[in-house]
Formats: C-alpha cells, sequence, structure tokens
C-alpha cells in the first residue's frame, strides 16, 4: 500500500517530522514568552541580592578552593593546575546540574499558568536550561582570565570550540530537562532523589579526575572495566568536549607502568587544543537521542498536565 493510499495519510517517520515542524514552529511564535520566563529566572534568582550575579560564582569559586586543597596535598590528584583542571569541567556540570534541578520543578510550580492558556509546554523546562546557559556564559567570563594566565592564551584562541561545546551540552540539557519536567508530573518523588541521582552522576563524571588516570591503572585493577564504564556515561564526553579548549587533553604518560620510577606521573597534560573528532560526534549522538526521548516522553506526559499539576 502506498504512502498516499495509507489509512494514517503518512508514514511513521513522516508524520514524526511533520509534528516536530509544527512544534519549531510553534516555539518560535512563543519565543517572546520564552524571552520572558528566562529574564524571570534571572530577575528573581537576584532579587534584593546586593552582589547580583557574584553570588553565582561562590558556588565554583569556593568548590574550586576546596577540592583543590583536598586533591593537592591530602589525596593528590597528580595533574597539573588542578584549580583550572577542576574549573574546566566543573562550570560545564553546575550548567547541566542546575538546568535539571530548575526544570524539574517547570511543570509544576507554573500550575495556574498551565491550566489557565495554552502555550507550547517545553518552553517552561527550556527557559531553565536557557537562563543557566547566561550564567555559564558569564562565569567563564569571569573565570577566562585565571585560565588565561595557568594555561596560556590559547585559551582564548580555542573559544569557538569552547562556545560549540557548550551550545550541544545545551541541547542535551534540553532533552534531560523536558523528561524530568515530564516525569516529575506524575512521579512527585523523583524531585527527592533527585540530589542522589546527580550526586551519583557527578563522581561518575571525570569532573575531580581525568579519565585518563583511570585508563593509566592508577587506580588498579579494576582500570580497566572502570574506564570503560565511564564512557557509557554521557557526560563525559561533554566535559571532555569543554575541557580540552579551556585546560587540554590528559594522556596517559607511556613512561608509567609497573615497575616505573615512582616519581614518573601516570598522566601528562597539553595545552588546549582541539577536541578529537570522535569525543564530538559521541556527544552530538547523546545530545540528538537526549532530546528525541525528553521531547516524546514530555510531549506525552503534556497532554494531561492540566488535570494533573
Amino acid at each position: 500500500m502506498s504512502v498516499e493510499s495509507s489509512p494514517l495519510g503518512a508514514a511513521p517517520p513522516e508524520r514524526l517530522l511533520r509534528r516536530a515542524s509544527k512544534k519549531l514552529v510553534e516555539l518560535y511564535l512563543a519565543r517572546d514568552l520564552l524571552a520572558q520566563l528566562v529574564a524571570k529566572e534571572l530577575k528573581v534568582r537576584y532579587k534584593n541580592s546586593t552582589l547580583g550575579f557574584l553570588w553565582s560564582m561562590l558556588t565554583p569559586v569556593l568548590m574550586t578552593a576546596v577540592f583543590a586543597v583536598i586533591f593537592t596535598y591530602v589525596v593528590r590528584i597528580p595533574v597539573a593546575d588542578f584549580a583550572a583542571f577542576f574549573l574546566s569541567g566543573y562550570l560545564l556540570w553546575q550548567f547541566f546540574q542546575n538546568s535539571c534541578q530548575g526544570a524539574i520543578h517547570s511543570v509544576v510550580g507554573n500550575g495556574d499558568l498551565v491550566k489557565k492558556v495554552y502555550f507550547p509546554r517545553e518552553v517552561l523546562p527550556l527557559s531553565h536550561v536557557l537562563s543557566q546557559l547566561v550564567h555559564l556564559l558569564l562565569a567563564l567570563l569571569v573565570v577566562s582570565p585565571y585560565l588565561v594566565y595557568t594555561r596560556g592564551w590559547s585559551v582564548l584562541t580555542h573559544l569557538p570550540l569552547t562556545l560549540g561545546a557548550m551550545g550541544i551540552l545545551a541541547l542535551f540539557a534540553s532533552g534531560v530537562a523536558m523528561w524530568f519536567a515530564g516525569v516529575n508530573v506524575v512521579f512527585r518523588d523523583l524531585q527527592e532523589l533527585f540530589i542522589v541521582i546527580f550526586l551519583v552522576w557527578f563522581y561518575a563524571t571525570p569532573v575531580l579526575y581525568p579519565l585518563a588516570l583511570v585508563r593509566s591503572g592508577w587506580a588498579g585493577d579494576a582500570a580497566d572495566w572502570l574506564a570503560t564504564a565511564l564512557q557509557f556515561n554521557p557526560m563525559t564526553w561533554f566535559v571532555e568536549m569543554f575541557r580540552v579548549p579551556l585546560y587540554g587533553e590528559v594522556t596517559v604518560n607511556p613512561a608509567f607502568g609497573p615497575g616505573a620510577d615512582p616519581v614518573v606521573a601516570p598522566v601528562i597534560s597539553a595545552g588546549p587544543g582541539v577536541p578529537s573528532a570522535t569525543v564530538v560526534l559521541v556527544a552530538i549522538a547523546w545530545a540528538l537521542a537526549a532530546v528525541l526521548v525528553g521531547y516524546v516522553v514530555f510531549s506525552r506526559r503534556a497532554r494531561t498536565f492540566a488535570k494533573e499539576v
């Protein structure tokens, strides 16, 4: 039976494409609402605050200071410029976690608006992702002088790659945010589990340590399977893609191994550079998959939002 004569009117891929195109048009038409929600998120956060945006830098600065002391002098992570290494991963992680943390309450917290008027519900979680993207850009602007001081001027020459990595992660964060926002309407316990989920996810992501350190065998006999398991974590690829232009690639030191001099470091760090094609392609694949799954789950749940919120 041809597509034209099919009782469904169109093949499933065509229907999906038409539905996606229609949704993109709706989101474009709702761009003013989205901009207002983003502005609201930014204003509410700093309302009656004397320091304003500087408060958003307090967490990464304090976290960097604490972890730099612990993992430089107590339990040493053998990477050069640990504070710069940590910042180049933690800024991205903070953006992702805060985006999802805000989005998980976005539908439930706007129940009155959802009940009163129709609009593309996707703008609710997406507004949190975009507002956190503004924070990430400002945070990057603030820490750039320190990164240039520690890692060299090539941090600035690789800035387009950094911005591109942020865009790809924003796409991934949008998909995950829509999933959390949609599921939380039905399963309210998810917001209580959120902290535990992201705490485990944080330590399973190479923010505090480079993946190369695990591969080197520094972690012991379990290094091989642990390194493989960490590669199934999508945030591993995003952190790597974001970190290389800001800090540089960390690789296994070929001189390190059984019988090597104890002073030989297990990993070596290069200056800021270009992420490998494999890292970029895997990150893009994760981003597209997250958007697809997140959108499908959110759109199916959106049909009953007005009744359930």
